[in-house]
């Protein structure tokens, strides 16, 4: 025989509790398996790699794709056969713009790369020579009584046989039967997912409204009307504020390429193509990613000439100035508003738990919870007709909407 619960009244009191007691297990349970839970979500994923892929894929060519459609769209009649054939015209000018990109890189930038690293490998002995004596004119110049040359570790790392070492160790690599067919069978792998995921995402492209669709569905026969509306209106936002950022990013790292490149060649500053990609894809971390690419570029720089290393310093700030008030707010706009503090915080965080990766999506990922977060702030302030003044706090009705700064 069930039991029925009559009182109402204490259903309703006691209903609260039991759902804060049970978010505060699952949020102590979380906290005490976070490693357990990570490394199960990195394992679902794995599973599923060729369709994370493919969706990467398929976002990232859309870009363009969208913008080449809209431009058919505009530029020609309903009734033309261009209009009706827009999305696999737009697929294939999409596909050939990226194939021509690969080409351009395998062909032109990636032998002046390899080069320039073969060229850095092979005269690693003087290299570090010529950056230790520099470094000594620069405190010689400046009158301080210091030689780094004189400290016996830096004597002695100077000295090993660089050139020795590096080449045993590539013969060592490419020796081992073991680490060829391990290299293969890696690389052989990663082709298969890597193709795999490119094949699937012609299929996403192709349709990509009708599974947008059926997701929909599926978002609307488990969340009802009311929460699927709120969903639907959340994904949209974050699909722009993603598709916004990454965008900009990469449309910024190929100007910022061609900006550097014509700019290191024209000041006649050596190892530019491999300068100017470390630059562009550094790019895409933020922060940190222009910090690390004008320190390398700089040490670089000071193994030919210590003036040269300081002129460096000086035209990659000139050029990131320009860059951050010229290029950044025209390419990425302002979609991504989140405060310095914040940004430095989630590249940490996300770049811990997933690598580079984690810092290319920190931004963009944390730009959605700060915004969704301000939301929900503020909402809550507002049916509580609380409004903050500086460092008062105002009980009224407040009609107009406040962000969080």
């Amino acid at each position: 025989m069930k039991y029925k619960f009559h009182d109402e009244k204490v259903l309703h009191r006691i209903k609260p509790w039991v759902y804060l007691s049970t978010y505060i297990l699952l949020l102590a349970f979380f906290l005490m398996h976070v490693q357990d839970v990570v490394n199960g979500f990195d394992f679902v994923l794995s599973l599923f790699r060729s369709l994370l892929y493919a969706i990467v894929f398929a976002y990232v060519l859309n870009l363009p794709m969208k913008k080449i459609e809209s431009f058919i769209i505009r530029h020609t009649k309903e009734t033309s056969l261009l209009r009706k054939r827009k999305r696999m015209v737009s697929m294939f000018l999409t596909f050939l713009i990226a194939f021509l990109l690969l080409i351009i890189i395998g062909s032109i930038i990636l032998p002046s790369i390899i080069d320039s690293l073969i060229s850095l490998m092979q005269n690693l002995s003087s290299f570090f020579t010529d950056i230790v004596k520099n470094i000594d004119e620069i405190l010689k110049y400046f009158h301080i009584d210091y030689r780094i040359e004189d400290i016996q570790q830096v004597e002695q790392f100077i000295q090993m046989p660089w050139e020795k070492i590096v080449s045993n160790a590539i013969a060592f690599l490419s020796g081992s039967a073991s680490g060829i067919l391990s290299s293969a069978s890696n690389f052989i792998s990663s082709f298969a997912v890597g193709f795999t995921g490119f094949m699937f995402s012609l299929y996403l492209l192709s349709g990509k409204e009708n599974f947008i669709r059926q997701l929909r569905k599926v978002t609307a026969a488990f969340c009802g009307y009311d929460a699927s509306l709120i969903v639907f209106q959340y994904a949209s936002r974050v699909n722009r504020i993603f598709s916004s950022f990454i965008g900009g990013q990469l449309t910024e790292a190929c100007i910022l390429w061609v900006l550097y490149y014509v700019c290191m060649r024209l000041f006649q500053f050596p190892y530019p193509e491999l300068i100017c990609t470390l630059i562009a894809v550094c790019s895409l971390v933020p922060v940190f990613g222009s910090m690390f690419a004008m320190s390398v570029g700089a040490v670089m720089m000071l193994s030919h000439d210590p003036l040269q290393s300081i002129w460096f310093i000086v035209f990659y700030q000139v050029i990131s100035y320009f860059e951050d008030n010229v290029i950044y707010p025209r390419v990425v706009g302002n979609s991504v508003g989140l405060p310095g503090l914040w940004v430095l915080l989630s590249i940490f965080v996300f770049g811990d738990l997933w690598g580079v990766f984690g810092m290319v999506m920190a931004v963009p990922t944390t730009a959605c919870l700060y915004v969704f977060f301000a939301e929900f702030i503020n909402n809550r302030l507002r049916k509580k007709r609380l409004r903050i003044e500086n460092d008062t706090l105002v009980q009224e009705e407040i009609h107009d909407e406040k962000t969080i700064s």
